[in-house]
């Protein structure tokens, strides 16, 4: 067996556990379709290494079994989420459970390699304060909000800002660093949760807007680098529109369509820029303006119908393009009941097809962007099994 194979199969032999919370050998075997021999030469690595535990365990007819499982505190993973005004630093285990948690004051003045070099710094002297060692750490993901991008008129990764805190990570902590933008790195920790669901186009539409496409649970990569951080936010929805995206330069993309700014000075034009109707949704959070359309206000029900419109041909087109299952809806606009009803309306409308019926609505309970910073080390590093695989030309980047 090469090593190529046997990465492959240490990796669906992970995921399988994981997901299934320990299996026995023959389990194992059948499901992840490798000979008992090779996943008993696979197993005994991963024993030896202290990434897999066996125990026994007594099963429902009272025989015991032995079965493999995760050992969950072998490695750690350093997450990085660069918000607006916060930069939240996590410490987790391999179940993505925060150990330890940080928060700093986002400082950012235009200069992003002194700003790079404060975040590696103190990711540096977070781990030299803790009881965790370098050699247990996976690596570092960095998930970039889209807020932080957009005020900031930064263009991440066409100008390839991040090299430079790649850079200093290898320098400083001899380690790997994952980048991603906001919306991307959710698509790929969803695809983690939920590994039944193969191929997914998440939208969320919340604070943060946008959405991202899994392929064989894999995240699919543009063509163009740059488009990771813009992401699928930029498609057009509406060419008849007058209004420029002052990021992407088109005219009537998903992002302009659809952000409050755009909307709240549509609502201004239609009444003629009232100053009651200024006062009135200068301050209202997004929650009171669902409200208020759910209890039959006209002019919010004309706003979710617009937005729902809008998503609705963002999904049409992603389905006519892609293999896609499932549409992930993420944000606490879709639960509810009257804006999913606008937006089946007009998935019916524009498709004569069963695209309404492949929604599936997002818990909202917990802020998953913090946790999939984490993950993005344990995903290329651990479920990848790239723990001790560096090729050369890596491992002479990181010395």
């Amino acid at each position: 067996m090469d090593l190529k194979s046997q990465n492959k199969n240490i990796t669906n032999l992970l995921k399988f556990i994981n997901s299934s919370e320990g299996s026995n050998k023959l389990e194992i075997a059948e499901n992840i379709m490798v000979s008992p021999a090779a996943l008993t030469k696979i197993s005994k690595k991963l024993i030896a290494e202290n990434i897999l535990l066996e125990q026994k365990k007594i099963d429902e007819n009272g025989r015991k079994k032995n079965i493999l499982l995760i050992n969950y505190e072998r490695f750690y993973s350093i997450g990085v989420l660069i918000e607006l005004k916060k930069i939240k630093i996590n410490i987790t285990n391999l179940k993505n459970e925060i150990i330890q948690k940080f928060v700093i004051k986002n400082d950012y003045k235009n200069n992003f390699e002194s700003f790079s070099e404060i975040i590696v710094l103190e990711i540096k002297k977070i781990i030299e304060d803790s009881v965790i060692s370098l050699d247990e750490i996976l690596g570092v993901g960095i998930v970039v909000s889209n807020d932080f991008i957009t005020d900031n008129s930064i263009s991440l990764f066409k100008e390839d800002r991040f090299s430079k805190i790649e850079k200093l990570v290898k320098y400083h902590l001899k380690k790997k660093v994952y980048i991603e933008s906001e919306i991307r790195a959710l698509a790929l920790y969803e695809a983690f949760l939920n590994p039944e669901y193969k191929n997914f186009f998440l939208v969320r539409y919340a604070n943060t807007r946008g959405s991202s496409i899994i392929v064989d649970n894999k995240l699919i990569n543009p063509v163009v680098s740059h488009y990771r951080s813009m992401g699928n936010r930029h498609f057009i929805v509406e060419p008849n529109s007058e209004v420029y995206c002052d990021i992407c330069k088109k005219r009537g993309c998903f992002e302009t369509m659809v952000s409050p700014k755009y909307l709240f000075k549509e609502i201004l034009k239609e009444n003629n820029n009232s100053e009651r109707i200024r006062l009135l949704y200068e301050n209202m959070k997004f929650d009171e303006f669902i409200e208020r359309a759910e209890k039959g206000e006209i002019l919010e029900c004309k706003v979710l119908r617009k937005v729902a419109k809008y998503i609705s041909i963002l999904i049409i087109n992603h389905n006519n393009l892609l293999p896609l299952d499932t549409f992930f809806l993420s944000g606490k606009i879709f639960k509810s009941q009257l804006f999913i009803s606008y937006l089946k309306m007009y998935l019916q409308e524009f498709q004569l097809a069963e695209v309404h019926e492949k929604l599936v609505i997002l818990d909202t309970s917990l802020d998953k962007a913090e946790f999939s910073a984490s993950f993005l080390a344990i995903n290329y590093v651990f479920y990848n099994y790239h723990i001790n695989n560096l090729d050369e030309r890596e491992k002479s980047e990181i010395e």
